[in-house]
C-alpha cells in the first residue's frame, strides 16, 4: 500500500509542477479530464478548483454511505452470515481501489507526456473535451493494470487533451479489446507501417508494403505477418479486409530544391523519396499492400515500436529498384 500511496503523491506533485507551465486552454482540459479521472485532483491548491475539492469530497463520502446503507440493508434481509458480508464489501472496496490506482497512474502518465511534449502544445484551441469521450474513456481505462496499457491509455488522454477529437470513442473501444496475442501482432503491424504525412497529419493512408506478391499469398510472413495473422488483424477491425490494396505515394517524391508535398513516416521518423534517375523513376509509385483502418491510424503514432531491420532493408532495396532513395528529412 506503500507504493500506491507514493504514487498517488507524484502525481499530485506532478499536476501541481505543471499548472505555470500549461498553457491555459489546454490546462481546463487538463483538469476536467483530471477532476473526473482522478484522486489526486482532490487536493490541487489552485483557484481553477476552487470549490471543486469540498464537491468531489462531499460526493465520495455520500457514495460511500450510499454503498455502506446497502450493505446494511442486505444484510438485514438475507440470511446469510456477516462473516460473508464483510468479505464481500472487502473484496468490492478492494476492486474499487484497484480501479481508482489504474486511472491514477493513467493520469500520471498523461501528465509527464503533457510535460515533455509542453513546446508541442502551444496551439491555443477552445475545443473542450468531450464528456461522452472521458465518461468511455474512463469506463474502459480502470480496468487497465499492465504497465503497457496503462501507458498507451495515458498517452490516448494526453493527446485528447491536447486536441480533442483526436481519438475517437470506437477507438478507446478497441484497443481495449485487444487479447496479449492480437495487441502483439497490432504493434508488428504498427512497427512494419509507413504512413503519408502533410503538415504534420496523416492523411488518408498508413500502409503495410507488399513488395512482391500479395500480403493474401503469405508475402509478408517473414516479418511476422502471416496470411492468418493478417485475418486475426481484420477480425479486431485494425485492417481492412483487402489485403492487396494499393495508395499512390508521388507526392512523397523530393522534386527540385529539395520541395515535397508529403512526408512517409517510418520508424517515427520522416523520409522523402529522392529519385536516384529522373527519367527512370517510379512516377505513378503505387504502394500496394495492408491498409490500416482509421481506428488502427488514430493509434499509429502512440504504439510503442519494435525495431524490425529485416523489413527496413528490404524497404529501401523495393524504393531501389524503383529509381528512389529512402531521404531522412526534418
Amino acid at each position: 500500500m506503500g507504493n500506491d500511496t507514493s504514487g498517488l503523491s507524484k502525481l499530485t506533485d506532478t499536476v501541481e509542477s505543471m499548472i505555470s507551465g500549461v498553457p491555459s486552454p489546454l490546462r481546463k482540459n487538463f483538469f476536467k479530464a483530471l477532476s473526473q479521472l482522478s484522486t489526486a485532483a482532490i487536493n490541487i491548491p489552485t483557484t481553477w478548483l476552487e470549490g471543486k475539492s469540498a464537491e468531489i469530497k462531499a460526493s465520495y463520502e455520500a457514495r460511500v454511505q450510499i454503498i455502506k446503507r446497502q450493505g446494511d440493508n442486505i444484510a438485514e434481509n438475507i440470511e446469510t452470515p456477516k462473516e460473508y458480508i464483510t468479505k464481500a464489501s472487502e473484496k468490492y472496496a478492494s476492486k474499487v481501489i484497484k480501479e481508482q490506482l489504474n486511472l491514477d497512474q493513467i493520469a500520471l502518465n498523461a501528465a509527464n507526456n503533457l510535460i515533455s511534449e509542453g513546446e508541442k502544445n502551444k496551439e491555443d484551441t477552445t475545443e473542450e473535451i468531450s464528456d461522452d469521450w472521458l465518461n468511455e474513456f474512463e469506463n474502459y481505462g480502470r480496468l487497465k493494470s499492465s504497465d503497457d496499457m496503462k501507458l498507451i491509455f495515458g498517452k490516448l488522454l494526453s493527446g485528447e487533451i491536447s486536441k480533442p477529437g483526436t481519438f475517437s470513442i470506437r477507438t478507446i473501444r478497441l484497443i481495449s479489446q485487444l487479447d496479449n496475442d492480437a495487441a502483439k501482432l497490432f504493434q508488428r503491424l504498427c512497427s512494419l507501417s509507413i504512413s503519408m504525412h502533410l503538415g504534420g497529419k496523416i492523411i488518408s493512408d498508413a500502409r503495410v508494403v507488399s513488395f512482391q506478391g500479395s500480403a493474401a499469398s503469405n508475402s509478408l510472413s517473414k516479418y511476422g505477418l502471416s496470411f492468418d495473422n493478417l485475418n486475426i488483424l481484420q477480425e479486431y477491425g485494425l485492417i481492412i479486409t483487402d489485403y492487396n490494396s494499393y495508395m499512390p505515394y508521388p507526392l512523397c517524391v523530393i522534386y527540385e530544391n529539395n520541395r515535397i508535398a508529403a512526408s512517409i513516416v517510418f520508424g517515427n521518423k520522416h523520409y522523402g523519396l529522392l529519385p536516384t534517375d529522373n527519367d527512370k523513376y517510379d512516377k505513378e509509385l503505387k504502394l500496394s499492400g495492408v491498409t490500416l483502418t482509421k481506428a488502427a491510424t488514430e493509434l499509429l503514432p502512440i504504439i510503442p515500436l519494435e525495431e524490425v531491420p529485416e523489413y527496413k532493408s528490404d524497404l529501401e532495396t523495393f524504393f531501389e529498384n524503383k529509381f528512389l532513395k529512402l531521404q531522412l528529412i526534418k
